[in-house]
């Protein structure tokens, strides 16, 4: 901590001259946001074993229920190794676990069992069980140490990369949220092995936004892994380590310059009463975004289009629901974290791996009713558009 005042006797005033005087001074608390990985693809899960435990009174290891099916006895006996007494609580992989009620449910479990700051939690499953763990460590106590074990693509790449932590409201994806990081990431490839092809999608749709973003080399990786199915560990290794990588710096820029396609995306996961699934709804909402910027004046069409039809190739979702209610859309736009109460915040690109920002603004401010514009006439000509599109899109592979 650093103290800089313009006295340095303040504590040898003369009590009766106290109210006569004026005193500034500023306080800066430094902290380091330090997160250490460890990326693997060892099918024994002896790194659980191995991770570091030892100033930690107890475990709480908190499950994806679908994981805990699984990998939860495998996963479990390797953390026993350290000698912990280890308490288990399982939450349901659904969106409305991440919501204020089941938040609740968590903190009961945990105060309950009277866990402390000294106790480690560990949070083991996809995106939804990373996002309500980390926001439930990040503000019980204060703040509690955890460690993550993402299982699926988009946990490894993005839920638990940077930072973040999340809870639906009523009316909005993610509003509530604050900023607090793992300790300690634990990604095994091998986990993904028994993730479908459709969870695999809606990971590899955060990758290629990421790509788009701000890294040429890893959509060349992406696309050598998907469009030519070169699907092969050493490969994936790369993408996840590149995308963490690409991710960590584009946090830098502002904790939210990674939301290409998101504003648009959470609004049709909302409209869809979550049937479509993050990955696959961010997905056509990176075509929104696209499609808006090149209206804009700030892409060429041409690129729009390469990038595009390097979605399709890579059998990424770019369908979109054909009877939307585009005024309840732009409504659930406005309330995106991005957005103020009279504008709409869009992460746009410029460029392949160029980021829109006007200085350190990373955002494309526009009207409500702009947006409103351009998503009626996008619907209007947009060829891709299907009926009931989260039924559509339940499947392991989009064929185009």
């Amino acid at each position: 901590m650093e103290v800089n005042t313009s006295s340095n006797n303040i504590y040898n005033m003369e009590s009766s001259s106290i109210q006569n005087q004026e005193h500034s001074f500023n306080v800066t608390y430094k902290s380091e946001n330090n997160i250490q990985f460890h990326i693997c693809n060892d099918s024994t899960l002896k790194g659980l074993s191995e991770f570091p435990g030892k100033k930690y009174n107890r475990f709480f290891v908190i499950f994806d229920d679908n994981v805990e099916k699984i990998w939860g006895q495998k996963m479990l006996d390797q953390i026993r190794v350290h000698n912990k007494d280890v308490f288990v609580y399982k939450v349901p992989a659904i969106e409305d676990s991440k919501s204020v009620n089941y938040y609740l449910k968590l903190v009961n479990f945990l105060e309950s069992e009277k866990c402390g700051r000294f106790d480690l939690v560990i949070a083991i499953g996809g995106g939804i069980v990373l996002d309500l763990v980390s926001f439930t460590a990040s503000i019980y106590m204060r703040g509690l140490p955890f460690y993550a074990v993402p299982t699926t693509i988009i946990g490894q790449v993005d839920a638990i990369t940077a930072g973040k932590t999340c809870l639906n409201t009523n009316n909005s994806k993610n509003l509530l949220g604050s900023f607090y990081y793992p300790l300690y990431v634990y990604n095994n490839i091998s986990i993904l092995e028994t993730n479908s092809n459709y969870y695999h999608r809606q990971g590899f749709s955060e990758v290629f936004k990421y790509a788009v973003l701000g890294s040429k080399e890893l959509l060349n990786e992406v696309n050598l892994y998907l469009g030519d199915k070169e699907q092969n560990s050493d490969r994936l290794f790369r993408i996840i380590l590149g995308t963490i990588e690409c991710r960590s710096n584009i946090r830098k820029k502002d904790p939210l310059a990674s939301n290409l396609g998101h504003t648009f995306g959470h609004a049709i996961e909302k409209m869809t009463d979550y049937k479509v699934l993050h990955g696959d709804a961010i997905s056509v909402g990176t075509v929104m975004a696209l499609y808006f910027a090149v209206e804009e004046g700030i892409l060429r069409a041409e690129l729009r289009d390469w990038i595009v039809d390097n979605m399709k190739r890579n059998g990424l979702n770019i369908y979109m629901q054909d009877n939307i209610d585009v005024e309840n859309m732009v409504q659930l736009m406005l309330r995106d974290k991005k957005s103020s109460h009279n504008k709409i915040n869009l992460v746009l690109v410029t460029d392949l791996a160029q980021h829109y920002h006007k200085e350190d603004f990373y955002f494309y401010s526009t009207s409500p009713d702009r947006i409103k514009e351009f998503i009626s006439s996008f619907m209007e000509d947009y060829s891709y558009k299907t009926s009931n599109l989260g039924v559509f899109l339940r499947k392991d592979n989009i064929i185009y």
